[in-house]
């Protein structure tokens, strides 16, 4: 995808969930299948334009975070979406998401400026960890673990501009999809007797350790795939 193709997808995903995430606090059940129905739509458009590494990258990240969601939020209950259920749009979602920060770490200004936007994001991650610690009425613990988490990503990761624009882009959906109420974090996490905020102020890290799940599992589909023909011209050989 070309620069300006990255940006006409970015400034079109933003403009989405600004009015995707109002439309859903006031919708009715049969109401949110139509907006799952347009961000799949989107969702499928998107990929068509990717390369088909991308696409499988993509899709194996929607995979592994409909997994992660069914048991965060309908398993576990460590936060819950306004209609107890989980909403069709949320996998789609996360496809869209994840090509976003992708496109947006590749565009050539933020690449020349990479160094001074991830010590930036670090910083303000952690001033806003600090002021989860020591917000009333409970301190988020979740949230010092998950920035915990970034920061390790930040320091030994391979990507370290795709983390923090991912956390910061992940800051800022969860602030405002939890302000329409879209969804909700609980106080105390079920099982831990974790505190958390809602969001938690290092949430953001979720994507830093999807991505990271997702290279895994992608490298080694793809070292099964290289590996196969070489077994089968062995015993065809034999």
């Amino acid at each position: 995808m070309t620069v300006r193709g990255s940006l006409a997808f970015v400034v079109a995903f933003t403009a989405y969930w600004l009015v995707a995430l109002p439309l859903d606090a006031a919708s009715s059940a049969s109401q949110q299948l139509l907006l799952s129905l347009s961000a799949w739509v989107f969702f499928v458009v998107a990929l068509a334009l990717q390369s088909p590494a991308v696409r499988v990258q993509v899709i194996t990240l929607v995979c592994v975070a409909t997994v992660l969601e069914i048991i965060g939020s309908i398993v576990w209950g460590a936060y819950r979406y306004r209609l107890g259920n989980l909403p069709l749009f949320v996998p789609a979602g996360h496809g869209l998401f994840y090509l976003a920060a992708l496109r947006t770490a590749s565009l050539p200004l933020l690449q020349r400026h990479a160094e001074r936007i991830v010590v930036a994001v670090t910083a303000a991650a952690t001033l806003y960890m600090l002021w989860g610690l020591v917000r009333p009425p409970l301190p988020d613990l979740l949230g010092f673990v998950t920035w915990a988490i970034f920061i390790r990503f930040i320091v030994r990761g391979r990507f370290p501009l795709l983390y923090a624009v991912s956390f910061a882009l992940t800051m800022a959906l969860e602030l405002y999809g939890t302000g329409w109420g879209i969804w909700r974090w609980s106080p105390v996490l079920p099982g831990l007797l974790l505190p958390a905020g809602n969001p938690p102020t290092g949430i953001g890290a979720g994507y830093a350790a999807m991505d990271g799940l997702t290279r895994r599992i992608v490298g080694r589909l793809g070292r099964l795939r290289t590996s196969r023909p070489k077994a089968v011209e062995e015993g065809t050989a034999a």
